[in-house]
Order: structure tokens, then C-alpha cells, then sequence
């Protein structure tokens, strides 16, 4: 594509306010989060109806370079081609492109005023635990879900059939020395509030760390394996994969 018609084309999408994207040849350098360079490569640029910028390598699922909203772009002629200049006087930052050549363009007005739904989170775990609270153990019995302290909210708060207060701390993914710590912060609390000295701690996760399941037995408390619900789950496992597909 011409230097020019992209030129035109990208002032007139930005009037309109369009979602943008093109791809092109060109040479990155930014500064802000880090000072960071990369030289001329084929790249996927975005620009969000917002102002977001995205650039992409051909590989890869995270963007090279990225700029928050509310930052002012433009296009300035140079010898090698097009500089795509932006700078974002809020958070400091700015990046710069060096355009030498542009292979495509398009821009379209999205329209999408919908929320992710999320399924399988923690606060979800918690809610099926409190719905079946044997996912613990037979003699748990819960008594809310989120109680309050000054470090945050408890997931699961119960007692067992001796009347001892139980804290589970709920992850979705891997638990970690931070979860352990987590828990030992909420029961600490919960025997000051309560004037106890006896208060069981469980983190609830699909897998521990070895160092976090051993700091865990270090202070006195346990783990027990839940999965997180997984409502939205869609996998067929006689899918192919995009490298069979295309074979």
C-alpha cells in the first residue's frame, strides 16, 4: 500500500473514532515501563476505538509493545517513510514507529457493550463449598462465605463437629507460599477478633507447591484438593488442533 493512502486512510479512521488495524514493516522504539528497542520486522499494529495500542510479532500471544488509553497520536513524513508517533502524557510514555512499508489497512466502528462471563473462579469455589461443604470433609460446616478482617475477605468461613473454627483459603490455580502466608494472616485475626487461641486454617486448590504444602504443615494447617467448577468448559478432546486442521 501506498505510504500516502495509509496516511489518508488512518486520519480518516481516527476522526470516525474506527478500531484500526494494519500491518507493516517497521522499526519500534518505546519508553515508559522500560526503555526498550526492536528492529524493523513485520508487525501487527492496533489501535483501539479508546486509543489503545497493541503491536504484534507474527508469533506469540502477547503484544511486543502496548499503550494505555488516553494518549495522542500522529503520522509525521520522513525519508525512510512514515513516523507513527504517541505519546501519553498521563503515564509518561511514549512510542515511536518506523514505518517503511505497509502491506494492509482496514478500521471498521465496533459495537460491544457486553461482560465477559467468568466461570470457575475462586469466588465460585467457595460458593460450591459452601453448597457442598464435604468437598472439605465430612465434618465441616460452613457459616459465610467471605467474612471480614482488615487483610480482606476470608473465602469460606465454617467449624467442624468439635466446634473449632476452620478458615479456607480458596485458589483456582497452583497455591503458593503466598496462599499459606495468606491464611495464617486471616487466622492470626480471626483468634484475635474471637479472643480463641485454637482457629484451622485449609487452603482449598487443585495442586500445592512442595514448599507451600510443607510451610503449610510447618504452621499446623492442610490443603485439600478441589477443582474449581468449570460451568463454561467447551473441550472436546477429539478436537484437532489448528496444526492438524491445516495438515
Amino acid at each position: 500500500m501506498d505510504l500516502g493512502e495509509f496516511e489518508d486512510k488512518f486520519d480518516e479512521a481516527g476522526k470516525k473514532k474506527e478500531f484500526i488495524v494494519f500491518f507493516c514493516k517497521c522499526k519500534i522504539v518505546y519508553s515508559g515501563r522500560a526503555e526498550a528497542s526492536l528492529s524493523k520486522g513485520d508487525r501487527l499494529v492496533s489501535v483501539k476505538q479508546d486509543g489503545t495500542i497493541f503491536v504484534h510479532q507474527p508469533e506469540g500471544g502477547n503484544p511486543i509493545n502496548y499503550m494505555k488509553a488516553g494518549g495522542a497520536i500522529e503520522l509525521i513524513k520522513q525519508e525512510y517513510g512514515l513516523l507513527f508517533k504517541a505519546y501519553n502524557a498521563t503515564t509518561k510514555e511514549y512510542l515511536e514507529l518506523e514505518i517503511s512499508r505497509v502491506y494492509n489497512f482496514m478500521s471498521k466502528k465496533l459495537e460491544d457493550g457486553q461482560k465477559q462471563l467468568l466461570a470457575g473462579t475462586e469466588a465460585d469455589m467457595s460458593d460450591m463449598i459452601k453448597q457442598n461443604p464435604t468437598l472439605i470433609n465430612k465434618n465441616f460446616k460452613p457459616l459465610s462465605r467471605e467474612e471480614h478482617t482488615k487483610f480482606g475477605f476470608i473465602d469460606v468461613f465454617g467449624h467442624d463437629n468439635k466446634g473449632t473454627l476452620v478458615v479456607i483459603e480458596c485458589k483456582r490455580y497452583t497455591a503458593g507460599l503466598d496462599a499459606v502466608q495468606q491464611l495464617r494472616r486471616y487466622v492470626e485475626k480471626i483468634k484475635e477478633l474471637k479472643g480463641i487461641n485454637k482457629v484451622s486454617g485449609i487452603i482449598a486448590s487443585p495442586k500445592i507447591a512442595p514448599n507451600a504444602e510443607e510451610m503449610l504443615k510447618k504452621w499446623g494447617f492442610s490443603w485439600t484438593l478441589v477443582n474449581p467448577p468449570m460451568r463454561l468448559l467447551r473441550h472436546n478432546k477429539n478436537q484437532k488442533d489448528l496444526q492438524s486442521f491445516w495438515s
